[in-house]
């Protein structure tokens, strides 16, 4: 298992630097390697405002919150034992979306509290309904989840309705959108992102006993309720803050953790992980082409998840069903 995790790690690594190569000389201007190389060195000429202060930042962005939603999803999966959960069926993305688009409305600035604040309220709420005398319901949790989400998601409609001068800029935003980096609250993601990662990698272990069965892992002295609470207000976090940082960007936390256990294996140790680096890769990737495709237009990155995610979740639905 450890080699091939290191081997799929490091896989993952020369594609990811790959990538940054690209994305770093695709443009409406062009650069060779040896340009690229010397702006990173610290070269002040010619395109270096370009390389360092534009593209770079996105590049980091991206690679952070591609990470966060592969995370995010990595968990949910495990803990409902289903390869077709991700941050938006379970609700968590929708009530993101709509603390930080009714904060879009207000005026407010910041929006990593608002969306935190939207995601905690939705896992609250439908943790409520899932508990039952024996403890928090797993199935009935999904089923709160797609329930409250849609709600929330009607919630945003009623939103842009009612504040129609915030339309188009709430709109594009709930699409996904990785132009607007605001460096301010960056450190903020990057701190909760890697606490967030840190967390579910410790207790990665005990979420793999609970991943066979809750009565065989409570008889093995896992503490099953914490895991299951643990993990579900980890995946909010990194979905809030990814939802602030970007909008609403689908199919991310689906695709990534089931392409990675095929290559990893099943253990958590090595999926959590593996799952942040090839998200960052996924979304690099997708953003890349997003701002590229059409130059000088720029499509909403959710736009490019969407299409490689749709057929994806068809494909990977039979056999789920057959399973």
């Amino acid at each position: 298992m450890v080699k091939r995790t290191v081997v799929t790690a490091a896989s993952i690594g020369v594609l990811l630097i790959g990538t940054i190569i690209w994305a770093l000389d695709s443009g409406s201007v062009n650069f060779t390697a040896s340009e690229i190389l010397a702006y990173l060195g610290g070269a002040r000429e010619g395109g270096y405002q370009i390389i360092t202060f534009i593209r770079l930042p996105r590049i980091i962005f991206a690679m952070l919150v591609g990470g966060m939603l592969g995370c995010a999803g990595a968990i949910l999966q495990a803990v409902f034992k289903n390869p077709l959960v991700d941050p938006f069926i379970t609700g968590i993305s929708s009530g993101a979306a709509f603390g930080a688009a009714a904060a879009i409305v207000a005026g407010v600035s910041g929006l990593i509290a608002p969306a935190i604040a939207g995601a905690f309220a939705t896992i609250f709420i439908v943790y409520r309904i899932s508990m039952t005398y024996t403890g928090l319901d797993v199935n009935r949790l999904l089923l709160a989840g797609v329930m409250i989400g849609s709600f929330f998601s009607s919630l945003i409609m009623f939103i842009n309705a009612v504040f129609s001068r915030d339309l188009i800029k709430v709109v594009f935003w709930l699409m996904g959108d990785l132009s607007n980096i605001n460096p301010d609250y960056m450190l903020y993601a990057v701190l909760l992102a890697l606490a967030s990662l840190a967390a579910a990698i410790y207790f990665a272990n005990d979420l793999n006993i609970f991943t066979t069965g809750e009565e065989e892992a409570r008889t093995l002295g896992v503490r099953t309720e914490f895991i299951k609470t643990l993990y579900f207000c980890l995946a909010g976090v990194l979905t809030a803050v990814s939802v602030a940082l970007s909008g609403v960007i689908g199919f991310v936390g689906l695709i990534v953790p089931h392409i990675v256990r095929r290559f990893t294996g099943p253990d958590l140790r090595a999926v959590i992980p593996v799952s942040f680096l090839a998200g960052a890769l996924f979304l690099l990737a997708a953003d890349t082409l997003a701002r590229t495709l059409f130059l000088p237009a720029e499509l909403p990155v959710g736009v490019i998840t969407g299409l490689a995610g749709v057929p994806f979740f068809l494909a990977l639905l039979p056999r789920v069903r057959r399973a």
